[in-house]
């Protein structure tokens, strides 16, 4: 809008401004009333000048509009809110705006002593009271961090060995340009960085567990946004030196045992800020999917957040914009139909029993974003490697097909509550293994903890293979041995090609390897030292550790991921099952002894299910061995089945 504003659109915005003041709490502190928010026209945003200040004197600001086509000079704050009710406040102009401690915090350390620091922060850019204004404010969200000068992210205040590790993270950062690429192992060419068992390395590793890391918005943040400022309390790094540094510490071959789980969350994020810089667009259902583990206050904000990381056009097609006047229920439905409405049934590879999620009332087809799954889709087609922490590399997944040709025509009933899929059962669940639940380590200098881990994970293994009885001398349904068609399913059919024994497959020796250690490694638990405060135990037990792995050729990453190909992944928080039948198979982690297989029209995976009462309920998607070809699909008995 341009020129001055007509009649009718006043009155329309001192309507709305009305409405908006008489509904909105304050919770300011001080005799200072609540700050007055101005309605904002199309294209406008409200920049943040932060006076200047020191130590514990009140935070003050002023407010200012200002339209995206005017290219103003500001920072954008990337921060975690903490808890939702306000306990600080700023002093805005004439008014208080309530502020979380964590805001507040991050303020008190980023405000200069000496002049102004200019700023967009959501908490106070824009008017969280008014949900119109939010919807349409989100929607600028990728605009807001794309034109500034560059993103400050607030991980913290300072903690006990955080400077360590901020140290140790530069100095990796130096290292990585000088090395050569091949994979080294801790030796004398590493020696200026600190020991395995110093705890700078859990330090590093606390960085990576900070609640900034999970959250749903730095995703995008990050990924649009220019250049990126890291600040922990008194400290401060780039954003491409933690990239080369956790890349590095990676690529040394130990660093992602010790960052888990958060290492590859922090990869992943690299990757999707390096797809979005090349123009590089996934399927909004792909970022859905990458981003499960994301945290977000409103469970609206698992997809509002990520839209401008997805193809345009493909999130265009599914009509989805940030609209908070949306349920999430509603939100999440809208996706499921226009997911549905494609040839295949892809969406049901995110999708599960909704137990103790934020959503359970949704149907067990729709699929609850607000859930952290660690699952990694069977059919995804992305690589599974993250850094050069393998001798070998992920092997992309076969061409499924468990219902050939056919395409999917589903069909609804009772207000769109029931989901109707034509298929057909091939077998009953009869046994059920224990779940695949990695526990990752973040203290390596606690070789205990390392220990344990490798028992609870060759007792699952030892679990597995007498479930989908590994080491019998009886062929497997198809005829083929039972300990290939084992390896088989542990790796979800993504075999070499050609391979028919899976001794001759690589890979395999280091999980015959691993097994064999299973007394070795509960006799040790049992005298190893249980305190990690005792630096002359640490460093007597790691250089054992060291010396009783190296005989089998392995490395902590190569014990973290069991002396498994990349392809392990995909058993991650899935369990191993067997049929009536006797098909061994992987199964999503809800899946009871009673459960059916079935397999229905459109469908590349087999899906898992579930009978109560008169309807039928979706758990997920399985790798069944055996019929990932359409060996079992017979078109002429499918039947209309009802899901709730």
């Amino acid at each position: 809008m341009t020129g001055t504003p007509s009649f009718a659109w006043r009155l329309y915005t001192t309507t709305r401004h009305i409405k908006i003041t008489l509904r909105r709490k304050c919770y300011s502190t001080s005799n200072v009333p609540c700050y007055s928010y101005k309605p904002l026209r199309a294209n406008e945003i409200r920049l943040i000048d932060l006076h200047p200040g020191r130590d514990a004197e009140p935070l003050r600001c002023a407010i200012r509009s200002v339209t995206l086509a005017e290219r103003a000079s500001y920072e954008s704050l990337s921060y975690c809110w903490g808890v939702n009710k306000p306990e600080e406040e700023i002093q805005c102009d004439d008014g208080a705006i309530p502020v979380t401690k964590n805001l507040s915090t991050a303020l008190q350390h980023l405000r200069h002593e000496q002049h102004m620091r200019t700023l967009w922060i959501d908490a106070i850019s824009i008017n969280q009271a008014d949900i119109e204004e939010r919807g349409q404010q989100v929607g600028l969200m990728k605009d807001v961090f794309q034109l500034s000068e560059r993103t400050v992210v607030w991980l913290g205040e300072d903690s006990t060995g955080s400077d360590c590790a901020v140290r140790l993270i530069r100095q990796l950062a130096e290292a990585a340009p000088k090395r050569p690429s091949q994979h080294l192992r801790w030796s004398n060419q590493c020696k200026e960085f600190p020991p395995l068992y110093d705890l700078a390395w859990r330090e590093f590793t606390d960085i990576l567990h900070r609640p900034w890391f999970r959250r749903a918005w730095i995703v995008q943040e990050v990924s649009v946004t220019r250049d990126v400022l890291i600040v922990c309390g008194k400290e401060t790094f780039t954003w491409n030196q933690l990239v080369r540094a956790i890349q590095y510490g990676v690529h040394l071959g130990n660093f992602i045992a010790y960052g888990g789980s958060m290492t590859y969350q922090a990869l992943r994020l690299f990757e999707t800020r390096s797809n979005f810089q090349t123009g590089d667009l996934p399927s909004l259902h792909k970022i859905l999917i990458n981003n499960r583990s994301c945290l977000a206050t409103d469970a609206r904000d698992k997809v509002f957040g990520l839209l401008s990381l997805a193809n345009p056009e493909d999130v265009l097609a599914m009509g989805v914009r940030p609209d908070y006047h949306l349920s999430v229920n509603q939100l999440y439905k809208r996706i499921a139909f226009s997911l549905l409405k494609r040839p295949d049934l892809s969406v049901f590879s995110a999708s599960c029993v909704h137990n103790n999620s934020l959503e359970s009332s949704l149907p067990s087809w729709v699929s609850d974003w607000s859930a952290s799954d660690p699952s990694v889709p069977l059919n995804s087609m992305d690589s599974l490697d993250y850094g050069d922490t393998s001798s070998y590399t992920s092997l992309p997944a076969p061409d499924f097909n468990a219902s050939k040709s056919t395409t999917s025509s589903p069909v609804f009933d009772q207000g769109e509550t029931l989901l109707g899929l034509e298929g057909l059962l091939i077998d009953r669940v009869e046994s059920v293994g224990a779940l695949s639940r990695t526990r990752y380590l973040r203290h390596v200098s606690h070789m205990f903890e390392l220990f344990v881990q490798c028992r609870d994970i060759l007792e699952q293994l030892k679990d597995w293979e007498t479930v989908a009885k590994a080491r019998s001398r009886n062929p497997y349904i198809t005829g083929e041995k039972s300990h290939d068609a084992y390896w088989n399913t542990l790796c979800a059919g993504r075999v070499p090609n050609g391979l028919v024994s899976a001794r001759k497959d690589p890979r395999f020796k280091y999980y015959i390897i691993i097994r064999s250690l299973r007394s070795f490694v509960r006799i040790t638990i049992r005298w190893f030292p249980r305190t990690e405060k005792d630096t002359w135990y640490n460093r007597l037990f790691f250089s054992m550790y060291q010396a009783a792995w190296r005989v089998f050729g392995l490395t902590p990453a190569k014990i973290q991921r069991i002396g498994f190909p990349p392809e392990s992944r995909l058993s991650n928080h899935r369990r191993m099952v067997r049929t009536e039948k006797g098909y061994i198979a992987l199964a999503p982690r809800f899946t009871k002894e009673g459960d059916y297989i079935g397999v229905f029209k459109g469908g590349k995976m087999p899906l898992v299910v579930r009978k109560e009462g008169g309807y039928w309920v979706l758990i997920g998607e399985s790798y069944v061995h055996g019929i990932m070809g359409g060996e079992a699909w017979d078109e002429e008995s499918c039947k209309l089945m009802w899901f709730k």
